[in-house]
């Protein structure tokens, strides 16, 4: 096997070891208690200090040894340096073999697609961004030729070894015509900028780098944000009308104008979240995007309708439960309460989720705890209700189940059966009690269980 093969099949070893995990399908399990992952993201020798670990018997012991017995060294062990979390979070079924998972995915099914999304590096998925499906892909292309220094502007071509002179159609003193100086550096360009800094948060001093800066740009804010899209498409508008008006003032004697730059830029986002069907545009944009009033009933948000927590059928109570993510600390919380016919509070929670990775979990464990509650106050024939139409889907198998949330789901569902409750969604303005619940743990974790 020749270097290169051998440190591919090494990286490959490397990433399907740090990506499986086992699921433990039964109590006869025969995966290894302290060298497999079956519980938690890491094996369980890992807890253990060395000098317990150099001096542990039986390290190969299989989960069904373990097990067999609770007083078993390896269980003592185990309890007493690992989390207890990591004992109440595996699955346990009736079948006869072990199965191992593909972390990655949702389903747990091996696939090449999730392979590649590993190896990419955050460099093409900053590239994701610039070819996102409503901006124009003239747009994403010139883009990506400014990034790549390849638009045929007259510095550029210098570069390449052919002399020309050069003069610029941006300046009413011309200079020489560079990227940097067209884009960012010209009048024009500095006019255009300063009138939008108040919208793109954008600085055109600060560019110094086109290809860094462009990137770090462009890729600074939450992909999916209505606000951060709207910005995106008006940077990049901006570039396209910028480079139309350089051609037509240097091949068609057309004089350039920043209003006419911006005018045509904002007209063409205006159409995309026409056609994207953008909802929740800030006001500040929605100011700056209408010229009229037909446009504005267009851009609008979806007019608010009144909405309001209706009490139970007569015999039966409600719970609502909310879970809260906050993905840049990965801080997690869940809350519920139980109110009785007149809204007033019967029982209610709050708790910290610690190790979560989507507002999902949360929300199936706020969803669990809250079946915990009304189990431990003896409320049955209840009405469980919550905000997340996923997890709603997912509970009436409308959707498939993630493998990280099975066995949280799988308790849910039995304690669910013993109470005799539904599920069903509300709208968030209907669940406000359990979303301020989940939200309190966020700012005062100290102050909840």
């Amino acid at each position: 096997m020749v270097v290169a093969d051998r440190r591919l099949w090494q990286r490959a070893a490397h990433i399907i070891h740090k990506n499986h995990r086992v699921i433990v399908m039964d109590s006869g399990s025969s995966a290894h208690f302290w060298y497999d992952v079956w519980t938690g993201n890491t094996p369980l020798k890992d807890y253990l200090p060395d000098d317990i670990w150099t001096t542990m018997f039986d390290k190969n012991c299989t989960i069904q040894q373990a097990f067999s017995d609770p007083m078993s060294n390896q269980l003592q062990m185990a309890f007493w340096h690992c989390p207890m979390n990591l004992f109440t979070k595996f699955l346990t079924t009736y079948n006869s073999q072990d199965t191992w998972i593909w972390c990655p995915t949702q389903d747990g099914h091996f696939s090449t697609k999730s392979v590649r999304s590993i190896l990419t590096t955050e460099a093409n998925q900053q590239w994701a961004i610039l070819w996102a499906p409503y901006i124009p892909t003239k747009w994403s292309v010139l883009i990506w030729r400014i990034i790549l220094n390849a638009v045929p502007i007259d510095g550029t071509v210098k570069e390449q070894g052919i002399p020309l002179v050069s003069k610029c159609y941006c300046c009413s003193n011309p200079h020489e015509e560079t990227t940097l100086h067209l884009f960012f550096k010209s009048a024009i360009a500095v006019q255009i900028w300063t009138e939008l800094a108040h919208l793109l948060h954008f600085s055109h001093a600060d560019m110094t780098s086109i290809a860094d800066n462009l990137t770090d740009f462009l890729a600074s804010r939450e992909p999916e944000a209505v606000a951060a899209r709207l910005i995106r498409c008006t940077f990049m508008s901006i570039l396209w009308e910028i480079w139309c008006s350089r051609n037509k003032a240097r091949f068609q004697d057309q004089g350039m104008s920043a209003k006419h730059i911006i005018n045509r830029s904002l007209f063409s986002v205006r159409a995309i979240c026409t056609s994207y069907k953008f909802q929740k545009i800030p006001p500040d944009w929605i100011a700056a995007l209408c010229q009229d009033s037909t446009v504005k009933d267009n851009l609008n948000a979806r007019i608010p309708s009144a909405v309001r927590w209706f009490t139970p059928l007569s015999g039966r109570l409600k719970l609502n439960v909310d879970g809260a993510f906050k993905s840049t600390s990965g801080e997690a919380g869940g809350g519920g309460i139980v109110p009785d016919q007149n809204g007033n509070m019967l029982c209610a929670f709050a708790h910290a989720y610690h190790g979560l990775n989507s507002s999902l979990a949360a929300e199936a464990l706020a969803m669990r705890d809250g079946i915990s509650m009304c189990c431990r106050n003896g409320i049955s024939k209840v009405m469980i209700e919550t905000d997340s139409h996923n997890l709603v889907q997912i509970m009436t198998a409308q959707q498939a189940c993630q493998w990280d949330l099975v066995c949280i789901l799988q308790d849910i569902t039995a304690k669910t059966q013993i109470l005799q409750a539904e599920i069903s969604h509300t709208p968030c303005e209907a669940n406000r009690v359990a979303d301020s619940l989940a939200n309190f743990v966020l700012f005062c974790p100290s102050l909840v269980s």
